[in-house]
């Protein structure tokens, strides 16, 4: 049974008319300028207190790692942060990091990756490609876990799978895919049911946002679009997702795909929870969490 705190942010989400705003094409870009306005992809200050905090640049974009003062670095974590592609990085998924490099001893890089439509997967996948291959040539002993959540974990898969394609290989240990968008074409005919839950997405933000990161390369381009592309030689994925998101139906042929290219996975399917509910303060998200934690240190 969900929680209490769970139905309040439902109830929050509902009123924030966040799905209500992206229902049209017009609305999507109305929203998206209003973001852009108070958009920064700053870390939260008190962040500062607890973490060193360091800010490099790549290609002209912000590139950043968290670390835990009090602790030792025992592994690396590359984080991809969601947004659609479209949106910045939120003070929420900066917790979420830090609480990451916290609990798992873990040095977090965060690049804040070109946005959409300003910016298409032309430019976005390569640079974070680079951003990863800069960590790569340092790596030594330790270990590189890449976790992402809703666009972040499409590019996430993406990223994987052009390293599997280019090298024949990865140095990913293993990929954490919270909430993954990895269809953004939302032409899966389940969609339209689970869209009278989901107190979040709309299908129709989600479409259009999607066509602005694609570009010239099209919805369906594995590199936007991962569950179209050949996934034999990804490193295990690790897929957590809520029934009352409508990027479940694709997450679930994801899963099904991974399995018949015989990569290792599992897939977490929680009861009400809706879009990356790991993000805010509740029983099911330390749950969550726990679970995250574990994979991570393992």
């Amino acid at each position: 049974m969900a929680s209490f705190k769970s139905k309040y942010w439902v109830f929050m989400l509902k009123l924030m008319g966040k799905k209500r705003n992206r229902a049209t094409v017009e609305g999507f870009y109305k929203d998206l300028k209003k973001r852009r306005a108070s958009d920064t992809y700053q870390p939260p200050k008190k962040l500062y207190e607890h973490f060193t905090i360091t800010e490099r640049e790549v290609d002209g974009f912000p590139v950043f790692t968290v670390k835990e003062k009090s602790t030792s670095m025992r592994q690396h974590l590359f984080y991809l942060h969601g947004g659609a592609y479209v949106g910045e990085i939120l003070p929420q998924q900066w917790e979420f990091a830090a609480h990451l490099a916290a609990r798992t001893h873990s040095q977090v890089t965060i690049p804040i990756y070109p946005l959409a439509p300003e910016h298409t997967v032309e430019t976005t996948l390569p640079f974070v490609q680079k951003v990863y291959a800069e960590i790569e040539e340092n790596l030594g002993d330790f270990r590189m876990h890449v976790i992402g959540d809703s666009a972040g974990a499409g590019l996430a898969v993406a990223m994987a799978a052009e390293q599997v394609k280019e090298k024949g290989s990865t140095s990913i240990r293993q990929l954490i895919l919270v909430s993954p968008w990895v269809d953004v074409t939302m032409e899966n005919e389940t969609i339209p049911e689970l869209d009278k839950v989901d107190p979040w997405l709309t299908p129709v933000g989600l479409k259009e946002a999607g066509k602005c990161y694609a570009g010239e390369a099209g919805v369906r381009d594995p590199r936007v679009s991962p569950t179209f592309g050949t996934l034999e030689g990804l490193p295990p994925c690790h897929i957590m997702i809520g029934t009352r998101d409508i990027l479940l139906p694709d997450a679930r042929l994801f899963a099904s795909k991974l399995a018949d290219a015989e990569v290792k996975h599992s897939f977490r399917q929680v009861a009400d929870m809706f879009h990356c509910w790991v993000m805010l303060d509740m029983p099911e998200t330390r749950r969550a969490r726990e679970e995250i934690i574990g994979l991570l240190q393992s």
